[in-house]
This record gives structure tokens, C-alpha cells and sequence, in this order.
């Protein structure tokens, strides 16, 4: 049986069974639709990270041996420009106070609480630096800053250099299972933050740091669920409302869009995936699947009654002959999402992949089964008349019949310019830019940023594997060493490291001799040191967070401001390479969260290449064995391969970054750019085979008969995808924004270039054969 017989019979069977169809596709979308009560929504960052992400191995380890810590910063900005006030003092002293009775707080520190040591006469007295601010005398004040200003591991944290800023850091440990924990902090946090600038004007207040920002994708996640998918939904509404001037096909596709959403994250929801603040695109992304299909059939269904044919024969024919290409664009689509699973460093690219995928099933089915007996059982008020836009479809077409060869030449350099210009983008990653400049963590992230070194950080565990080994003097020369070099480089802000206790202790202990800053050069001496020290701290404040219980291990970190990617792993690199020369037996790349979203839009930058050219491939594979010819299917792979690259170039000459959210692109973009080639080479080889036309007749017969389509359907995509754009969370901004570009570049390429091609390579060298 041929293909045309089999899509007639198949056609036949759904009018004859129209009412079974709908009743039997509700029931199973309410099934599996009930899985949706298990969804759940991912507020764990380190969920963007695979098992096997180095990084994420790297950043375990590091928390096996000084234990796991989320932390939310303040930075407190008086409008005076004077920490050093006893108001501005008494807000640090009480929010210190107020963090250590909050739930899951394990440190706090800040000025109130910095332990402070200086010598009187034999003894060593550690004593908080600011401890009861409303005693302190103008002289008192003035002494303190001086200290705080002076000393290495309090300016550029707990006080800008300038002593404008004062920073208060609030350490969280969670249980695994507290699952809400995060966000109840961050809720904390915000509300403080307010309670104090409601009570002290003159005081601004910011917070950030890693619960602030798992809350805030959290947060961003929901938002776009609550807030963009219905006005996405409004906006296609409406265009298609205008574009296919019938509300029973509007109101026949918005069904099935809800039933393929219901059962993709029903699936979601049997299967486990978790909602992350990227995967929440996948309804919109559904949408989109579903409306394109739609399109495609009513299209055909509403030229057939405007030409004069039944309503019966109607549908009929718009399900025959739509019904082989929307099988194969359903397959490509599977393809391309299902390329994404590629990306195995990156979960939440995988569970968008995943998640479309469940929903491309959903809509092909719907699609040719539940869509076609809606709109048919429902009343039809278009009435048989001329279609403007096939005039202007056929107009089209003969502009590019009569240009073909100059429109081959022109676009063709056009694209490969733009091509070209795709390598130069840089892959860059900076989580705290994630959200708009209005964002209420842009803007508190970038002021601590600017004002206190910055947050992001790289971490090292210099482990001994000695006991008590992090007395030893060429341990503590060598990590002195290694500090030093780091504050010489222009890129560090700050750098936490115990020798600098050290070194202070040994100047106490000589009567407060600045020539004794050194570090002590006996391991024993070194090891009474810390012994005195530790035994002179105040309960939560001991050196826990920098050396591990065995003391075999310490750590250092390295605080920097916001960089780009190439910046900070460029950092990393020469840092690892200090190590590597002058301490090899301490070597590593360090860790650190801001390095793992560094180094991960890298990742899935590869990834996606990679996983592009396996779909690119099986795409191709499909439609020389579907289309029965290697020609067609060679043909494909231009206008199949070209719209994504090209835009890539596009996007060189908007931003010239991407990021990990623009690694889906091509992964995305692959199955839905190919249905418009589908669609066109399907009529194409109609207009040859069944019509027995000529290439250029074949061309207006492929322009009549689905031009009108891929124009609806790629304004209906790009103002879905638009809808992306306004997202507060970047990724999701610029995705949308990319796949808009791509597939408007897709439908140029497939009006513009393919017909060309078609006529240059398809040419009469034999008469064609009636399948």
C-alpha cells in the first residue's frame, strides 16, 4: 500500500470515529494529566550540574572536609558614608545578634563579632572589635576603623576599603531533607532587610549570596509559569485568531495545546523530572509543537472549503496529505529534543529535552487524531471565497522563480557571512547576571560586588595528609606564598586565609612588634599558637570553616568580583599553574559554585554541537528514507543545518555571549526548523510525483498550497518564543529571544534559498514518476 492510500484510509477512519476518538483521547489526557501532583520544583542550583561534573566532584570533596555551607551576605551602606557611626554599628550588632537565633544559622560574622587580638603585657586577649557601640567614645570609634581598615581578613569582607560598606555574613547549614529550608531563609533575609531600612532611612541594606540566589531561580521559575505561559497563550490566541479567521479552529488547537501540556507534565510527573527555572519553559515549548501541527492542518482544511469542497472531503484531504509531513517533523522533533540528553553535565537541559519530547508524542497524536474530529464536529461558519493570501503566496513565488539565480548568490553570502561570524561569539556564564539590572538580586549582588570584593570565589583545600600538619612551616610558607601571589593579581578582591592568623598571633605575642608579622617558624610554636587562639574563641566562631578537625587540611579562599568566563577561568588557570610550580603536591583547579557555573555554558556549549550533528544526521536519515530520495534528503540538510549557525552570527552582532541556556538552541531549534523544510519538500515532491509538474511549477504548487502555513506558523513560534524574552531570568530571556531569530531565519532560508536550490539541483534530467 502506498503512502497515499494509507493517509486516505487513515483519514477515513478519524471522521468515522470522530466521537470515540474525543472521548477516549479525554479520558487518557485526565489520566495521565493526575501525574502533574507529583511534579517538583528544583531550588537547588547544584541541580544545573551532573554527577559527573568535575566541578561539582571538585566542590563536594571540598564540602566533605569543611562541611556544607549556604550563606546569606548583607551589606550595610549608610548614607553618610561612615560605617564607624554608633547607629550605623548598633543596626550590625543587633542584625548579628537577630542571625544567630534564625533557624539552620551555624556562623555569623560581622565587626560586632570579629575576634580581635592584641597583647597586654604576657597575655594574648581576644575580644569582639565592635562590642557595645553605644559606649564607644569618638576617639574609641575612630581606633576601631583604624583597625578594621588595617587588617588583611576584615577589609574587602566585613568592610570596604574605604569604610563606607560593612559586610555581615551569614552562614546556613541544611538537613538534606529540608527541602523549604532555602527559601524560609531567604524570606528571613528579605524581611530583615526591610524591618531595618523601614527603621533607619539613612541605611540601605542589600543581601545576597547562594540561598538569596537559589531562592530568587525558585522564585523566577514560578513566576514565569504564573505569569508568561498565559500571556503567551493570549498573544497566539489572538494571532491566530487574525491569522486563521475562525474561532472554532482557534478554539479547537488551544484544546489540544492544553491537553498535550496536561499529559507532557502529567509524564513529568509519573517519571520524576523536576521543575527547574529552565525545564519550566517546556510547556511554552509544547505550545508552540502543538500550534505548529494545528496550523498546518487547518490551513489545508479552511483553503479547501474557501476554494468550494465539502466539509467532509475538507478535512479529509487536510488530514491525507499533511499527515505524512507532520510525522515526519514530529520524528525530527523527537530527534532534536531528544539530542539534548547529550548534555549529560547539564540535568536541567536533559529534563527540558526530555520533558518536550513527552509533549511532541502528545501533540502528534492529538494532532492527527483528537484535533481534526474536534473541529469537524463542530459547527464551520467560513463560507467559499478568494484567498488573498494565496495571491500573495503565488506572487512570492514567482518573484522567486524569476530571481533564483541572484537569490541564490545574495543569500548565500548573507548566510555565510553570518556564519562566519558564529565562532566569534565567547561562551560566558555569570550566574549573578542571570536576572535584569532591576532585579532586586542584580542590583544588591552588583553593589556587594563592587563594594566588598565581590562573591564569587574560588576555594582550595591544601590538605597535609599529616595530622596537625598545618603547622608546619613549610606548609604555611608555601600557602603565604601562594595568598601573596593571589593579592597581587588584579582580578582578586579578597583572600581568607588562617597564616594571616598566624602571623598577627606571632606579632601579638612580641608585644604588637610590627617586625614579628611573620609566620612563626617552629611547627610546635605554630601549634600553640592555634591551640591559644581556639581556646580564646567564643562558641560558633572557632576556625572550623578553615581547618579540619584532624588539622590536616586548610583552607583558603578567593574572592572575586563578577567576571566573565574566559576572565575567571583564565584566573583559575594561572593560579593552578602557581600551585603546579611552586607547591605541586598542593595542585588543583580549586572549587567553588561561581567556578562550576563557569566552566558549565563551556560544557554544554560542546555538548550541544555535539548532539546537533547526531540529530542533524538522523534527521537526514529519515527523510532520504521517508521521501524515497537521497537527493531531497541531501537538499535538506542546508535549510536544516544553516538557520541555526546563522543565527548564532545574528547573535555575534546583538551580545556576542552565550551562555548555557543558548547551548539549547540548536538542540531546540533542529526539530522545529526542519518542519518547515518538511512541509515544503513534501508539497514539493507532491507537485513532481502525483502532478507530474516541472521544478519551477512544482515551486508555485509548494507556495500555493503550504506557504500560507509556514508564514501563519512562523509568526505564531516567534511570538510564542518572544514571550521568553521578558523573562526577569535571563537564560530563559535570551532562549526565547535566539529561537525567534532562528526560526524567522529558517522560514527567510525556506522561502528564499531552498526554491533556488530545488531549481538547480532538481532539474528534468528524466520525467518524473507518478508514485
Amino acid at each position: 500500500m502506498n503512502d497515499s492510500g494509507f493517509a486516505d484510509k487513515f483519514a477515513m477512519q478519524v471522521l468515522r470515529f470522530r466521537w470515540l476518538i474525543i472521548l477516549t483521547g479525554l479520558i487518557f489526557a485526565g489520566v495521565v494529566a493526575s501525574g502533574m501532583r507529583f511534579i517538583e520544583i528544583s531550588t537547588e542550583p547544584r541541580d544545573n550540574f551532573g554527577p559527573d561534573n568535575p566541578q561539582l566532584i571538585a566542590f563536594e570533596k571540598l564540602e566533605e572536609t569543611f562541611s556544607r555551607i549556604d550563606n546569606v551576605f548583607f551589606a550595610i551602606a549608610p548614607n553618610t558614608g561612615d560605617v564607624f557611626q554608633i547607629e550605623v554599628l548598633q543596626v550590625i550588632e543587633e542584625l548579628t545578634e537577630a542571625a544567630w537565633t534564625t533557624s539552620g544559622v551555624s556562623r555569623v560574622d560581622s565587626l560586632s563579632n570579629y575576634q580581635h587580638t592584641e597583647a597586654f603585657e604576657d597575655e594574648l586577649l581576644v575580644n569582639s572589635l565592635v562590642e557595645f557601640p553605644d559606649l564607644l567614645s569618638v576617639d574609641e570609634l575612630i581606633k576601631k576603623k583604624a583597625i578594621a581598615l588595617n587588617e588583611p581578613l576584615v577589609v574587602h569582607r566585613l568592610i570596604s576599603e574605604d569604610g563606607r560598606v560593612a559586610g555581615v555574613n551569614v552562614d546556613f547549614h541544611f538537613a538534606e531533607d529540608e527541602k523549604d529550608a532555602q527559601n524560609k531563609a531567604a524570606a528571613w533575609a528579605w524581611a530583615k532587610k526591610a524591618e531595618i531600612m523601614a527603621a533607619h532611612p539613612d541605611i540601605k541594606v542589600y543581601a545576597t549570596g547562594t540561598v538569596i540566589i537559589s531562592a530568587s531561580f525558585s522564585i523566577s521559575a514560578l513566576d514565569d509559569l504564573k505569569i508568561q505561559t498565559p500571556l503567551m497563550y493570549v498573544f497566539v490566541i489572538v494571532v491566530m485568531g487574525l491569522l486563521l479567521r475562525s474561532i472554532v479552529g482557534v478554539l479547537g488547537i488551544v484544546i489540544t495545546t492544553l491537553i498535550t501540556i496536561a499529559c507532557g507534565m502529567g509524564m513529568a510527573g509519573w517519571v520524576g523530572i523536576q521543575i527547574s527555572p529552565m525545564s519550566s519553559q517546556a510547556p511554552i515549548i509544547m505550545l508552540t509543537v502543538v500550534v505548529a501541527h494545528g496550523i498546518h492542518l487547518l490551513v489545508s482544511y479552511y483553503q479547501n472549503i474557501r476554494s468550494g469542497m465539502a466539509k467532509y472531503e475538507s478535512m479529509h484531504e487536510a488530514i491525507s496529505i499533511n499527515l505524512q509531513p507532520i510525522t515526519l517533523t514530529s520524528l525530527s522533533t523527537l530527534i532534536g529534543f531528544l539530542s539534548l540528553n547529550v548534555l549529560a553535565d547539564v540535568p536541567p537541559i536533559q529534563d527540558m529535552g526530555n520533558l518536550v519530547s513527552f509533549g511532541v508524542v502528545f501533540a502528534f497524536v492529538y494532532s492527527i487524531t483528537f484535533l481534526p474530529a474536534v473541529v469537524f464536529v463542530l459547527p464551520n461558519r467560513v463560507k467559499p471565497s478568494s484567498s488573498v493570501s494565496i495571491q500573495y503566496m503565488s506572487r512570492l513565488a514567482e518573484f522567486v522563480i524569476s530571481n533564483r539565480k541572484h537569490l541564490l548568490v545574495v543569500v548565500s553570502v548573507f548566510t555565510l557571512i553570518l556564519v562566519s561570524l558564529a565562532p566569534l561569539n565567547i561562551v560566558s556564564d555569570q550566574f549573578s547576571k542571570y536576572f535584569g539590572l532591576d532585579h532586586p538580586l542584580r542590583i544588591d549582588t552588583d553593589f556587594t560586588d563592587e563594594s566588598l570584593g565581590g562573591l564569587y570565589a574560588i576555594e582550595y583545600s591544601l590538605d597535609t595528609h599529616n595530622p596537625q600538619g598545618v603547622s608546619n612551616p613549610e606548609y604555611l610558607e608555601k600557602i603565604d606564598n601562594f595568598a601573596k601571589w593571589l593579592r597581587e593579581q588584579d582580578e582578586v578582591g579578597h583572600v581568607n586565609t588562617y597564616t594571616d592568623i598566624l602571623k598577627r598571633l606571632n606579632k601579638n605575642l612580641h608585644g604588637d612588634n610590627e617586625d614579628w608579622y611573620v609566620l612563626p617558624k617552629q611547627q610546635d610554636l605554630a601549634a600553640q599558637y592555634l591551640l591559644l587562639y581556639e581556646l580564646s574563641l567564643p562558641f560558633g566562631l572557632d576556625l572550623t570553616n578553615q581547618i579540619n578537625f584532624d588539622k590536616s587540611s586548610s583552607r583558603l579562599i578567593v574572592s572575586l568580583p563578577s567576571m566573565k568566563t574566559p576572565e575567571f577561568i583564565n584566573l583559575q588557570n594561572r593560579a593552578s599553574g602557581w600551585l603546579s610550580q611552586n607547591a605541586p603536591e598542593l595542585a588543583q583547579e580549586g572549587a567553588g559554585a561561581a567556578l562550576m557555573f563557569t566552566h558549565i555554558g563551556i560544557r554544554a556549549m560542546q555538548g550541544s554541537v555535539k548532539g546537533a550533528l547526531i540529530a542533524l544526521f538522523l534527521i537526514s536519515a529519515v527523510l532520504i528514507i521517508t521521501l524515497k530520495s537521497v537527493r531531497m534528503g541531501l537538499i535538506s540538510i542546508i535549510p536544516n543545518l544553516l538557520p541555526g549557525v546563522t543565527g548564532f552570527g545574528v547573535w555575534y552582532l546583538l551580545s556576542g555571549e552565550v551562555g548555557q541556556s543558548l547551548s539549547m538552541v540548536l538542540g531546540v531549534t533542529m526539530g522545529i526548523v526542519v518542519d518547515d523544510t518538511v512541509h515544503f519538500l513534501s508539497k514539493y515532491l507532491r507537485g513532481r510525483k502525483v502532478h507530474q509538474l516541472s521544478p519551477e511549477d512544482a515551486i508555485r504548487y509548494a507556495f500555493k498550497s503550504v506557504g500560507v502555513a509556514l508564514w501563519i506558523t512562523t509568526l505564531v513560534l516567534v511570538a510564542g518564543f518572544s514571550m521568553l524574552a521578558i523573562s526577569s531570568f535571563k537564560p530563559n530571556g535570551d532562549l526565547g529571544l535566539m529561537v525567534s531569530i532562528v526560526i524567522s531565519i529558517a522560514l527567510i532560508l525556506d522561502f528564499l534559498l531552498l526554491p533556488p536550490l530545488l531549481m538547480l539541483l532538481d532539474k528534468d534530467t528524466e520525467k518524473p514518476n507518478n508514485e
